[in-house]
């Protein structure tokens, strides 16, 4: 049985574990260099407020997957309503839909917290995360050609987006 919660740092060595798996695959990130674990606590602990969260996925009591909304463009005010979703799953527990139900937990923080709108970056060919953010409802609003240079690829970026509210 899957549990979605908020973030503690406790969790942090797991989602650090999480993330390097990604960065290691480099098929999900732009980070090419791994982390270790205090490297991250400062980024968790901006993380813990009220607006801007992670949520973290439990399966068999152990943190499997997470999820952060970030504020876009921090400091310009004028995107305050405006956040950036990111989602990382421990590559043993994919396509059990674990991303999608972080997912639905975070739409449901940003209703209550004034976010309406919501972008993710990604690799054009991340087609497994493409697929589930247009079910969700988002679409693709922008394009970045030929500007991701990893493991001797060029890759295309592209931005997903969803409007929340009205």
């Amino acid at each position: 049985m899957m549990k979605i919660r908020k973030a503690t740092l406790a969790d942090n060595l797991r989602m650090t574990e999480i993330l390097n798996q990604a960065i290691e695959a480099g098929n999900a990130t732009a980070i090419l260099e791994t982390f270790i674990p205090e490297d991250r606590l400062d980024w968790l602990q901006e993380h813990m407020g009220e607006k801007y969260i992670v949520y973290v996925a439990e399966m068999d009591g152990q943190v499997v997957g997470w999820l952060s909304l970030s504020p876009y463009r921090k400091g310009r005010q004028a995107f305050k309503h405006l956040a950036e979703i990111t989602y990382y799953i421990d590559y043993a527990y994919h396509r059990k839909g674990i991303a999608r139900a972080l997912y639905e937990k975070a739409l449901e923080h940003c209703c209550q917290h004034e976010i309406k709108d919501l972008v993710a970056f990604l690799y054009a060919d991340n087609k497994a995360s493409v697929e589930m953010l247009k079910k969700l409802g988002f679409s693709r609003w922008g394009l970045f050609p030929n500007t991701i240079y990893i493991h001797h690829k060029t890759l295309d970026h592209v931005i997903y987006g969803k409007h929340l509210k009205e």
